[in-house]
């Protein structure tokens, strides 16, 4: 093996000066090179999104939400006594949804009022604080904010649609509130279309409320599973308990197979490339059997000239592997400190491209590259 290897590495250092033999290597590697850029890029480029929708996703939602759909009123003190003490546990709050309209100024816009405690609201506000949420305050999100020209302590009117019988025409409710804070956390669904307002002061919607629990804050939110499972087994009755992972399994689900289906695409960049390898070596082993006739007269046996071919082969990939990581890796900081890339945030939910480089991938990217570029020998 150290003979092969020896005389495969003496000729790729000289490959690139035989002419035709130079070029179509120099193309070969160039085609690996650009495939493992590629696949470096969108990866990186995956897993920031994953990342960035995460963190926003934990700011504004709750790690586990429990309702009760059959008795509302109960839930939050159930699970306070439940969870009093448990190991782990931020915070337990109640929570209620109720969908209507903001209006102002003869400009209105649909919301969901979400009545919060305000003590236990950490998110960062832009202005304003949580603390002045009593007494009809709201706390709305930025671009909501801009639609409707309102600022700190402006009064805009919220509507809901209340109906006591079918057969009853449908009376809307109006209730007066006044701007205590503004919220921006990148994300378009909840800049434009969520209000926070304290729990006491929903009350007054309580007839038209879609939804009421408990919201429950712990320590890791990634593996809220033994806590389901003790609340699970607590609770007694048609509660429902839900983690953050589950509201929104849909978005990971996606941006997951988004991701595989984009490795495999990829991949076959490389994959192509890897046949102008195969073809090089071809044409290697054309105009250079004499030499491997006089190998094989001097002692060489078969395995060792299928050996040369074999690192010849490798050392193309492993030239384009790392050519194209380091250019990956180039791009992916340029990307990440630059943020010259915008993205509309009604599509994508945030309005710059992020990065963020995973060690694994890049692992797993460098080997299919060699492991495709031993494949492409094998012929």
């Amino acid at each position: 093996m150290l003979f092969s290897l020896k005389i495969a590495w003496a000729y790729y250092r000289r490959i690139w000066s035989r002419g035709l033999l130079g070029v179509m290597m120099l193309i070969s590697v160039l085609g690996i090179a650009l495939g493992v850029t590629s696949l470096v890029i969108t990866l990186s480029v995956m897993n920031g999104f994953h990342t960035e929708i995460t963190d926003r996703l934990l700011s504004f939602n709750p790690h586990i939400t429990v309702m009760n759909p059959l008795s509302l009123n109960d839930c939050e003190t159930r699970v306070a006594e439940l969870l009093e003490g448990y190991p782990g546990v931020k915070s337990v709050s109640g929570f209620m949804y109720a969908k209507g309209l903001l209006h102002k100024r003869g400009r209105s816009h649909g919301v969901v009022i979400k009545g919060v405690e305000p003590e236990y609201s950490t998110q960062d506000l832009l202005r304003g604080n949580w603390n002045d949420l009593s007494d009809r305050g709201m706390v709305l999100g930025a671009e909501l904010a801009d639609n409707l020209n309102l600022t700190l302590g402006d009064k805009a009117l919220i509507v809901i649609p209340s109906m006591d019988t079918i057969s009853s025409p449908m009376i809307p409710r109006v209730e007066e509130f006044r701007v205590a804070g503004i919220f921006s956390s990148g994300m378009h669904e909840y800049d434009s279309g969520v209000i926070y307002s304290d729990l006491n002061d929903s009350e007054v919607f309580k007839e038209e409320v879609v939804s009421e629990g408990s919201e429950i804050y712990i320590s890791d939110p990634y593996t809220p599973g033994e806590l389901v499972n003790y609340l699970e087994g607590k609770l007694k009755g048609p509660y429902v308990v839900q983690t953050w992972q589950e509201r929104n399994y849909n978005l990971f689900a996606a941006l997951k197979l988004e991701k595989t289906m984009m490795f495999i695409v990829l991949l076959m960049v490389i994959i192509v490339a890897m046949f102008n390898v195969a073809g090089s070596l071809i044409m290697v082993s054309v105009t250079r059997s004499k030499d491997c006739g006089i190998m094989r007269a001097a002692g060489a046996t078969k395995k060792q000239i299928r050996q040369l071919f074999s690192f010849l082969g490798m050392f193309a990939g492993l030239t384009g592997a790392f050519l194209g990581t380091i250019g990956g890796l180039i791009l992916a900081y340029l990307l990440s400190k630059y943020q010259f890339i915008e993205l509309p945030p009604q599509v994508y939910m945030i309005s710059t491209l992020p990065v963020k480089v995973s060690l694994i991938d890049i692992l797993i990217v460098f080997s299919s590259a060699l492991i495709i570029s031993y494949i492409a020998t094998l012929y």
